[in-house]
């Protein structure tokens, strides 16, 4: 009896850990830019993968895109910084996706960086094979 409250304790823990929704933010830190691509080539592939996976991407300056995406009462803000060698998909901010200023963000800001993150190498890949 004894050793079964303590599986069913183990098992509920378990569970009860499982059910988090909080991962730590996922930033997406210098990935590589084809070689043959300009600068307006990647931002081009950059805001047509964004706009792809429903963000509303802008152009701040040259060399720096940012990104916000609304999903429900959901929002998220990034920041791109990019040249012809390198990106980096960095989190602002958000509003309710459990950031409490402790590196954590609930699971689904890490699947969208994670999709746009597919999308831009799709489209960076798309235009260096048009040169």
């Amino acid at each position: 009896m004894k050793m079964l409250k303590i599986i069913i304790s183990a098992l509920t823990l378990l569970w009860v850990a499982g059910c988090s929704t909080s991962q730590p933010v996922m930033n997406m830190t210098n990935s590589l830019v084809p070689a043959n691509l300009s600068e307006k080539d990647v931002s081009r592939a950059i805001i047509n993968a964004g706009v792809s996976k429903k963000w509303v991407m802008r152009e701040e300056q040259p060399g720096i895109i940012t990104g916000h995406i609304q999903v429900r009462q959901h929002q998220a803000n990034i920041s791109i910084p990019y040249n012809t060698v390198n990106y980096s998909i960095n989190y602002v901010s958000s509003v309710n996706l459990d950031d409490k200023g402790k590196g954590k963000i609930h699971r689904n800001y890490n699947r969208w960086i994670a999709g746009l993150n597919e999308a831009i190498q799709i489209e960076l890949n798309r235009a260096s094979s048009n040169k």
